[in-house]
């Protein structure tokens, strides 16, 4: 990529940091500022189909570059960085938060943060509520003894039309569900699902075993799936595939405004994606009773610390192929 048609990405990109992302924007200004090929829209595009979900941004990202004969430079020294994902409901309030973390190494990790963990007498996703990003931030960092260098937020509901446009997303079951609550009716076994009830799906926490924990496994499992459909499928070759991809991220994505995400997807590049490790903190006490009476997730601050050190520090390993669906309450 030449140097000048670099600067307008970034420009562009710059001037859409802190609110929702929108591409046609960008390809707008690079059209009208004389860009010379289309070819040199990609890195935009893996920019925005990245900031989906930082789980598929790792996979995804990596292979919209692979088209480009004009990628963006990988910085000369890659640098370990951890990023705050947070999932928002339809009310605004943090439904999914997950700590990702991209090694120099080229290794990975995305640690899931129950959202009803107490900590400062509180729960987690109430800081979101009380006091936007910026205070999750900060009680994220103390809950898990790491920096936040970024954030990025979406909106649960976009999986709705991000599993539509994939073709749906192959999951499975342990037993049949029937929930009321987030309208889950699915049996046992292997099956894809899409829009309405890959939504259900992911919801459902009513009438499980471990109730939301065993909803933050379908969220892990369910991401794995939707990493192998945007890689193996024809998403990436299909414009109105990519298109709905894009309008997703437009609508329903906001990164904080000091991120450099074409630096980040360069870096992306490098990552080794059977080397990214997924895992839960871990929990001392699921059923906590709250002064208020409420219900809670207990932990043991000195266990999290110990936990996401080893796991954002650990030596690459291989670890489980994408291609996996494994079955899940």
């Amino acid at each position: 990529m030449n140097d000048t048609t670099e600067t307008l990405i970034r420009e562009a990109v710059a001037a859409e940091a802190g609110r929702a992302v929108d591409p046609d924007t960008v390809l707008a200004e690079l059209h009208r500022r004389g860009a010379r090929s289309a070819r040199s829209h990609v890195p935009v595009i893996a920019v925005a189909a990245a900031m989906v979900v930082a789980a598929v941004a790792a996979i995804l990202v990596p292979q919209l570059l692979k088209t480009d004969s004009a990628q963006p430079a990988v910085p000369a020294t890659p640098v370990s960085q951890n990023v705050l994902l947070v999932g928002a409901d339809d009310n605004g309030y943090a439904d999914s938060i997950v700590l990702a973390h991209l090694s120099a190494d080229g290794s990975g990790a995305i640690v899931s943060l129950p959202r009803d963990t107490w900590v400062q007498g509180a729960k987690l996703n109430s800081a979101y509520v009380t006091g936007g990003i910026g205070k999750l931030v900060t009680t994220v960092r103390d809950l898990t003894g790491v920096q936040i260098d970024h954030w990025a937020t979406i909106a649960m509901s976009s999986f709705d039309r991000l599993s539509t446009a994939v073709g749906g997303v192959p999951v499975c079951l342990r037993a049949a569900v029937h929930d009321s609550y987030s309208g889950a009716s699915f049996p046992a076994g292997q099956q894809t699902v899409e829009g309405a009830s890959a939504l259900a799906f992911l919801r459902q926490r009513h009438g499980l075993p471990n109730s939301d924990l065993d909803r933050i496994v379908r969220l892990q499992a369910f991401l794995r799936s939707l990493a192998h459909q945007l890689l193996s499928g024809s998403v990436l070759s299909d414009q109105k595939a990519l298109a709905s991809l894009i309008d997703t991220v437009r609508d329903d994505v906001r990164v904080d405004p000091g991120w450099d995400v074409l630096a980040f997807a360069g870096q992306l590049r490098g990552l080794h994606t059977d080397q990214l490790r997924i895992g839960t903190i871990p929990i001392d006490n699921g059923d906590f009773q709250t002064p208020d009476g409420g219900a809670a997730i207990a932990v043991n601050p000195d266990q999290v610390h110990q936990f996401v050190a080893d796991v954002t520090q650990a030596a690459p390993s291989t670890g489980s192929s994408f291609t996996d669906v494994p079955c899940v309450n």
